[in-house]
Order: structure tokens, then C-alpha cells, then sequence
């Protein structure tokens, strides 16, 4: 058996001396380099950062790096991963919006693979197409009514405010049989406290002063550029349209040395009018004034009515400019509340993009920037289009077959462009951000609304007079397509980058209706606090308008629809939202000081909690609801300060509000109401004189001018100004600081 020898030291050399140990060699360390060659990477050997290598050298080969870098570095991967797993939900986004398509049209149109709008595009383009000729086009109409300001009447569909208003006059016109005291029906907007000159006659006076230069003083280059300076935060982060440093040079070009004025411009005018719209409420006034002057919506007016006779000059040969004038036009005067003038002007626009070429894809000649900037603009008109169609109930003059230009990019090199200021917050948000994201989003509410109204269409065509409320198993039938198609729009919210979304407290959900507060987060760009608000505002608007015609003030007692009644909770809870969002954001920050364009989407909520409180007097979200109705008054009080109509708003609210208290009293007690019980409005609130619930007067129900009367009402809130206004050249104010003398 063998048998080893244990260690043992080592041996001693003859002569008693030990062995000299070896030096070790070490090889140099390896010079690391940022990125190998792509000749180096591919045969995986060492590279160095001589240019060329010694590797390509020796062998002869090209030294080159066309190549993208990858992550080297933790924190990139995760980025890298971060970013991918958003486009998997963007993509999902798209799969889920195309079997939805599927499954709602019956012969859907052949469809293309392309990414994000552009497959929502295909899939939608001219469903009429698609079907034969003979097929019935059923369609849910709405009604025709005459403005407060003019007997011409206008039409609303029904996916309007103004068309759920009329419900609910006829509701009430129908439950309340009461003799009321006869006085004014409208609310006492600034347009109706003023004794004003003829239409007519404030034109020629204006024509005269454009001709002579008399009657106004413009501002001098100081005081435009402190509004000028308004328009970067304000408009241009959420209608990116034109050139900063572009529209900066033009601006400086304009003024001319020793010059008190300078040289005329529509574009400078246009967005100057929008300044003074939103700066004039930061601007101290006398609030004693009682004559109607200090309305903010209409500042600004004589910078517009100049612009628009500056573009008339280029009608035969429009250029961009032309067609950004048209855009900042359009969110004027929406702001000024001329809803038909502002659709007119759209339309405009639209036209004017088509003979520029703007639906087409630009040419790869054009620089990236000036590319994308074509890109924007045409974009920003078509979802203007579609979210104004669905506002107003209108039909919509774009076919997306009719246009090739491909959706914009929002990434950092877009959006430092040119020297742009804004800039980004993050890798994955830039101020170019928000467009996309709402873009998508209006895109997400078309495709919704492109299902569910020809439904209606189909059930209301069933009934002689077109009533869609008189037959409950049709509408469970429409919230049934309803509820298949409102996925889309939470598909969205899965989409969005985590910068985008304002954070709530106590661990509530983003974009929710679980009525928990927002963090503002104090340490974002303002231009980024307001765009996560505005953002989260719009989808709640966008639901609670789909959900709302799912409010039935008819009552079926044998008939069960829990689908209908879910949709009808949901519009009242986003009216909920919207609201609670408002007030707190009104209250606590100055994110919204002066835009009145949130007024008017926050009537819109608000009509929406009243018309659930009315056609539910008695039910458990009713407390809730009432108590977002006060949070409401408060902020129509508070822009009652400069919107006079705002102040009127809140006195109608309150009205209704003792309305639908009347209406649970007689639930309760199940007795009828008495006019004794029953006055219009309570002795506080009549002031002795004019009463806005004045339509409520039964004798006048009879009256075939009811009707109008009652949406005469309504559209004082929608159209709470007048033409003669917005054209008085008679008015000697200074046209940046009017109605302070």
C-alpha cells in the first residue's frame, strides 16, 4: 500500500542558503476605453482610443463607430428598462384599441401595422366607406336653440352642454307647476349691464381709428414684452406651435430705433390679445366699477380685432403664420366664450393647413425641428377639431384618411431645438410631452364616442319622436358598448410616463375618482405642475361627458339596468374629481389665476353633478355630490371677481340646489309641492329684482317661447358675451388696461 510523505519545508541547498524566490510579472493594466470600434466590437479583441486603432491598423480595416451606445452603468439599464416596459404598454395600448375596433364594426376596414396614431388612424378611417350605400346612417339629434345674444339659432347635439341643460328644463318644467314672479331668466353677465352702441356703428368707428391711428394707444415695448412674457408658461407649453427663438427675433425685428411703436404683426397681436386675456386679472383695477368694463374674457380685443385685419391681407397667400394666427384665434375667443366664431376660425385654420400641405408628411429636406414643428401644428388642429366637434355636439370636417403626416416626437433633442428654453424635467418628460400624451388622449375619447353615439342613434330611431330615454332596454344595450369601449381610455392612463402624473396623498391613485387630494409637487417647472393638472382635468372632463347621457331623468320602475345606472355614478363621480381638483388647486396655488377656459369646463362638471342630484333626489351618493356642488359655488365666487358671469353661475347653483331639495322633501313625504312652499328662489336670494331661475314661472311653461327662454338661460353661462361688446370702438379705454378709468 502506498504511502505518502507528509509536507515537510523546504529543502536547504547545499551550502546551507535558500532558493531565491522569482519575481512575479505582471501585465500592465488595460487602458479601458468609452466605446470600441465597431470593427474591434464585432471580432470582440481590444481596442484602444487611437483613431484609428492599432487593431484596424494592423489589419487593415475601417475604424469606425456608427453605432448607438448601450447602458455601461446600472441606473442606464434601468432606464433602458423603464422606457421599454412604457412602449409594451404603449403597444398594448394599440392591440387593445384594435380588437376593440373589431369588435364594433362589423366589416372593419383593412388596417396597417404602424405605430400609435397612425394604427388608430387606419383602423377609423371613413367607417361610412365600409358600408354599402344603402345602409341606414342613424343618428341621435340634437336641438336647435338661438343664443342669448341673437335670434339666429345654432345647433348642439347631444353630446353638448348646452343639449343636457335642455333636459333638464324639461325635467323641471315638468315637475314644478308653480307660480313664480315674472322677472329676468338670464344671469347678469358683464355683456348685460352695459348700455353699448349698435354692432354697426362700433365697426365704423373702428374702421375709422384703424385709418387714423385715433382712439387707442398701444403699449409701448415694455409693457408688451412683461405680457409677452406670460405667453411662454401659459399658452406655449400646451400649444407648441411656433418657434421660440424664431418668434423672439421677429418680435425684436419689429421695433425700430427711435420708433414709439412697432411695426405691425397678426401673429405678435394674436398672442399679445391671449396675454392680456390672462394678464388682465393680475392687474390692480377699481372693483367698485359696476359697468361691466373689468371683464377679463375680452381683453386684448382691439389686438385681435387688428390681427384679424392683418391675416385678411394674406388670404390668397397664407403661410404658416397665417395658420398659427388661426390657432391662438380659436383659443381667444373659446376663452371669450364666442363658441361659433371660435368653430368658424377652426375650420379656417384647417383649410388654411391644407393648402399649405400641412397633412402631408414633411419633406426629409426640412430640418428635424422645422419638421416636427409641421408635425405639431397639424396634430394640435386635428385633435382641436375632434375635442371641439365632441364639445359642441358637431360633426367633424377631418377624415384621418385624408391626411399621411405621422404623430410628432416629444424627445429631448425636439424639444431643446433651436435653443427652446423649456426644456425637459427627466429623460422621459419633456415640455413636449403633454401635447403627445393629450393628443392620445383625445384620440382615445373620438374612438369611444365613434362606437356609442350611432348606437344611440339606432335606439332613438326606433320611437316616433326620437326619445331615447322612453325605451330602457336600448339604452342598456348603448352602455353595454359603452362599458366595452371605456378600457381604451384606462389603457391610457397605463401608458403615461410616472412624470406626467400628479401623485395624490394618503396612497391615492392618479387619475382616480377616490377623491383624495393632488401633491404638488413645489419642486417641478411650473409650465410641468400646470400640464399634469390640466392633463388629469381633461380626462376626467372626457369621461364624465361619454358617461353623461346615461343621466335619465325618466323614470322605469319594472325595468332593472345596472349598466346604464354604473355609467350615470361614473360621470358624476369624474364630475366629482374635477371639481375637488379645481377647488384645491384654485385655493391653494395660483396654477389656474385667470383661466377662464377651466370655468367653463368646471360649469360643465358642475351642470353634470346637479342634473344626477335632480334625476336622483333621494340616493347615496348624494351627500357627496352635494358637498362638491358647494365646492363648486365657491370657485364660480371666486372667478366671479374678474368673469362676471361666474358670479351669476354660482347664484344659478344655488338655485337648483333648493330645487332638488324641494324635489327630496316631496319624495319623502310624498305630498305635493305648494306654492307656498315653492317660491322661485327664497327672499335672500330674489335681491327684490331679477331672479335667473325665472323660467321656473308656470305660466310661462305654456308659452311656446318657453323653451327658448329656458336655453336662453343656459347659453348666458356657454355665450355669457355679446358682439356688441367685443366690436364697441367707442370705449376711449386704453386697449391693455380698459376699465380702469
Amino acid at each position: 500500500m502506498p504511502t505518502f510523505a507528509p509536507h515537510s519545508p523546504a529543502r536547504v541547498m547545499d551550502g546551507g542558503s535558500l532558493p531565491e524566490t522569482p519575481t512575479l510579472q505582471f501585465k500592465p493594466t488595460r487602458k479601458q476605453v468609452s466605446r470600441a470600434c465597431d470593427w474591434c466590437r464585432a471580432k470582440r479583441i481590444k481596442c484602444d482610443n487611437g483613431r484609428p486603432c492599432r487593431a484596424c491598423l494592423q489589419k487593415g480595416a475601417d475604424c469606425t463607430h456608427k453605432g448607438t451606445d448601450e447602458p455601461r452603468t446600472l441606473p442606464q439599464a434601468l432606464r433602458e428598462i423603464e422606457k421599454l416596459q412604457r412602449r409594451v404598454k404603449d403597444l398594448e395600448f394599440e392591440l387593445e384599441g384594435y380588437r376593440s375596433n373589431r369588435v364594433s364594426i362589423p366589416t372593419p376596414a383593412p388596417t396597417s401595422n404602424k405605430s400609435s396614431p397612425e394604427s388608430w388612424r387606419r383602423t377609423g378611417q371613413d367607417s361610412s366607406s365600409s358600408s354599402s350605400p344603402d345602409s341606414p346612417n342613424y343618428q341621435w339629434e340634437g336641438i336647435q336653440v338661438a343664443t342669448a345674444r341673437s335670434d339666429q339659432t345654432s345647433y348642439y347635439g347631444p353630446s353638448s352642454g348646452v343639449y343636457f341643460v335642455s333636459r333638464i328644463g324639461s325635467y323641471l318644467s315638468t315637475m314644478f307647476g308653480v307660480l313664480c314672479a315674472d322677472r329676468s331668466i338670464q344671469p347678469r353677465g358683464a355683456s348685460r349691464n352695459v348700455a353699448i352702441a349698435s354692432a354697426n356703428e362700433s365697426n365704423e368707428r373702428e374702421n375709422d381709428a384703424a385709418i387714423t391711428g385715433d382712439g387707442f394707444s398701444p403699449m409701448n415695448r415694455t409693457q408688451e414684452e412683461y405680457f409677452l412674457n406670460l405667453f411662454w408658461e401659459w399658452s406655449h407649453c400646451f400649444l407648441p406651435v411656433v418657434d421660440e427663438t424664431w418668434l423672439r427675433a421677429h418680435y425684436a425685428s419689429l421695433w425700430e430705433t427711435g420708433n414709439a411703436y412697432r411695426k405691425n404683426s397678426p401673429l405678435v397681436d394674436i398672442i399679445l390679445a391671449l396675454c392680456l386675456q390672462h394678464g388682465y386679472t393680475f392687474m390692480p383695477r377699481d372693483t367698485s366699477n359696476a359697468s361691466g368694463q373689468n371683464d377679463a374674457t375680452i381683453a386684448g380685443r382691439w389686438y385681435y380685432r387688428r390681427s384679424q385685419s392683418l391675416l385678411t391681407a394674406d388670404l390668397e397667400s397664407p403661410t404658416i403664420i397665417s395658420v398659427q394666427c388661426h390657432i391662438f384665434t380659436v383659443i381667444y375667443l373659446c376663452a371669450a366664450s364666442f363658441a361659433n366664431m371660435c368653430h368658424v376660425v377652426l375650420a379656417q385654420a384647417i383649410r388654411t393647413a391644407h393648402i399649405l400641405g400641412l397633412h402631408l408628411e414633411p419633406s426629409s429636406d426640412l430640418p428635424r425641428g422645422e419638421r416636427e414643428l409641421r408635425k405639431r401644428i397639424w396634430w394640435v388642429l386635428y385633435t382641436s377639431e375632434l375635442k371641439s366637434a365632441a364639445k359642441l355636439g358637431r360633426p367633424t370636417m377631418i377624415q384621418p384618411s385624408q391626411f399621411t403626416v405621422s404623430f410628432p416626437s416629444d424627445d429631448i433633442e425636439v424639444a431643446s431645438y433651436n435653443g427652446a428654453t423649456l426644456g425637459s424635467y427627466d429623460l422621459d418628460v419633456t415640455w413636449l410631452t403633454y401635447t403627445i400624451q393629450h393628443e392620445k388622449l383625445v384620440l382615445s375619447m373620438h374612438e369611444v364616442a365613434e362606437a356609442i353615439y350611432p348606437k344611440f342613434g339606432e335606439v332613438s330611431s326606433r320611437h316616433a319622436n326620437g326619445s331615447l330615454y322612453q325605451d330602457p332596454r336600448g339604452l342598456e344595450s348603448c352602455a353595454e358598448v359603452l362599458a366595452s369601449k371605456l378600457p381604451s381610455l384606462r389603457a391610457w392612463i397605463a401608458q403615461l410616463p410616472p412624470g406626467m402624473k400628479t401623485l395624490r396623498r394618503n396612497g391615492g391613485e392618479p387619475f382616480s375618482t377616490d377623491r383624495s387630494p393632488l401633491v404638488i409637487e413645489d419642486l417641478a417647472p411650473v409650465w410641468l405642475q400646470r400640464q399634469r393638472v390640466c392633463l388629469e382635468l381633461m380626462y376626467h372632463t372626457f369621461t364624465l361627458n361619454l358617461c353623461r347621457p346615461f343621466i335619465s331623468f325618466t323614470s322605469h320602475a319594472t325595468t332593472y339596468a345596472p349598466i346604464s345606472e354604473r355609467h350615470a355614478m361614473t360621470a358624476v363621480n369624474h364630475a366629482i374629481a374635477y371639481t375637488l381638483i379645481t377647488h384645491q388647486v384654485t385655493t391653494e396655488t395660483d396654477l389656474f389665476s385667470g383661466w377662464s377656459e377651466y370655468f367653463m369646463w368646471q360649469w360643465n362638471a358642475a351642470i353634470t353633478i346637479i342634473g344626477f342630484i335632480l334625476a336622483n333626489p333621494i340616493h347615496p351618493s348624494n351627500p357627496k355630490a352635494r358637498q362638491a356642488l358647494e365646492l363648486a359655488i365657491a370657485i364660480f365666487d371666486g372667478y366671479g371677481v374678474n368673469f362676471p358671469v361666474a358670479a351669476s353661475a354660482a347664484n344659478i347653483m344655488r338655485a337648483l340646489l333648493g330645487k332638488a331639495d324641494l324635489l327630496a322633501e316631496r319624495l319623502r313625504t310624498g305630498v305635493a309641492l305648494s306654492c307656498d312652499a315653492n317660491k322661485c328662489l327664497d327672499d335672500g336670494q330674489g335681491g327684490g329684482g331679477e331672479d335667473e331661475m325665472g323660467w321656473l314661472d308656470s305660466s310661462q311653461q305654456n308659452d311656446p317661447k318657453y323653451f327658448s327662454q329656458f336655453m336662453d338661460w343656459a347659453l348666458s353661462v356657454d355665450s355669457f358675451n355679446s358682439f356688441e361688446k367685443f366690436f364697441d370702438a367707442s370705449n376711449p379705454a386704453d386697449p391693455w388696461a380698459f376699465g380702469q378709468q
